[in-house]
């Protein structure tokens, strides 16, 4: 066993798959709390997704870009006596494959949940440790901070670097941001699951449940 997931915390208690919506007449009713997903694409969301709730196979991974293009609504119930909350994991963003009117309407279809008075309490914005931000992430975390939607940079993929380059990498993470995200960037592997217990904190000190 990898000692980073040695002592890992369980697995969530449980998890609904409630819908793939193309548009926003098929959102879910809000629960009490919401938390969403956002990231390039191919930036690791599935897997993520994945390693956080416990659950092998709840999101498709591939190395294809792109392939996202709803959003997708679970129901969590992470500890037992916590109140359910809504995760939507919403399309990817960037060098997806698709034509360029289809490429229009993710984005439309992502600023329609975004813009539309959901009880969000988290935004997860994932990127490639290994890499700078983009233009559209930098200016991304300045519309949501516009908005006044919390959001956190997550570095995916930690396990390609070691612990010395994965540490510098955050703290140029932490610079480039025009804003800085009110978080420190979190170092996280869906491989080791390095990051997974700071993760799963965050989103109760976030009042997800």
């Amino acid at each position: 066993m990898n000692p980073a997931s040695a002592q890992e915390k369980p697995p969530a208690q449980a998890v609904e798959f409630l819908v793939s919506a193309a548009a926003g007449r098929q959102f879910p009713e809000p629960l009490g709390a919401e938390m969403a997903i956002l990231g390039r694409s191919n930036s690791g969301k599935s897997s993520l997704l994945n390693r956080l709730l416990g659950r092998r196979g709840l999101a498709r991974t591939g190395a294809a870009p792109g392939r996202t293009r709803q959003i997708n609504f679970f129901r969590v119930v992470f500890r037992p006596g916590t109140e359910p909350f809504l995760l939507a994991d919403l399309p990817g963003y960037g060098f997806a494959a698709g034509p360029r009117a289809e490429v229009a309407g993710w984005k439309a279809l992502t600023s329609d949940y975004l813009e539309g008075g959901r009880p969000l309490k988290l935004t997860l914005l994932l990127m490639d440790i290994r890499r700078d931000p983009s233009p559209d992430e930098d200016g991304l975390l300045d519309w949501l901070a516009l908005r006044g939607i919390p959001a956190w940079v997550v570095a995916t993929k930690a396990d390609k670097l070691g612990r010395g380059p994965a540490k510098a990498r955050l703290a140029r993470l932490q610079g480039l941001f025009r804003s800085a995200p009110a978080l420190p960037p979190l170092a996280f592997s869906a491989v080791t699951g390095q990051g997974r217990e700071e993760l799963i904190n965050g989103l109760a000190e976030a009042g997800l449940f």
